[in-house]
């Protein structure tokens, strides 16, 4: 599966890119987020609870932030399992660039979906997705703002 897009985020690069790196942050933001602690720097552990259609699951696992040219680009990996619902991999790609005083954030998504959400129809998993990213962004621009 994959998903790609582009949202403007009123706040300077840095700034933007701190709090995307701030387990707190995502936790406030992140609909389907049950917990996320920070390992290190760049690594995470995380819990997620996401309906999707009939299937009602819970994912734990670990994600990691490649920073390639941080704040400017930089490379999320999530490895997650979810017992019976299945499993789900993944890699984004985001892109951070600064336009008068704004951040334009844009990202591209590639998952593996294996299991229950696995079987699930494709569109099903990406409405889903779709939601999840949206509503996350425009919490994460509330925050960001008034952070």
């Amino acid at each position: 599966m994959e998903l790609n897009g582009q949202y403007r985020i009123p706040a300077a690069r840095e700034r933007v890119f701190t709090a995307l790196c701030d387990p707190a942050v995502l936790q406030r933001c992140i609909p389907v987020l049950e917990e996320m602690d920070r390992l290190s720097p760049t690594e995470y552990t995380a819990r997620v609870r996401a309906t999707v259609g009939p299937l009602n699951a819970r994912f734990a696992g670990n994600v990691r932030v490649a920073p390639e040219d941080a704040p400017r680009f930089y490379i999320l990996y999530a490895e997650g399992k979810g017992g019976l619902a299945g499993a789900v991999k993944g890699e984004a790609r985001i892109t951070l660039e600064e336009v008068d005083g704004h951040t334009d954030l844009s990202f591209t998504l590639a998952a593996a979906l294996g299991g229950a959400v696995g079987r699930l129809a494709v569109k099903l998993v990406k409405a889903k997705a779709d939601r999840v990213i949206d509503g996350f962004f425009e919490r994460f621009t509330a925050e960001v703002l008034n952070g």
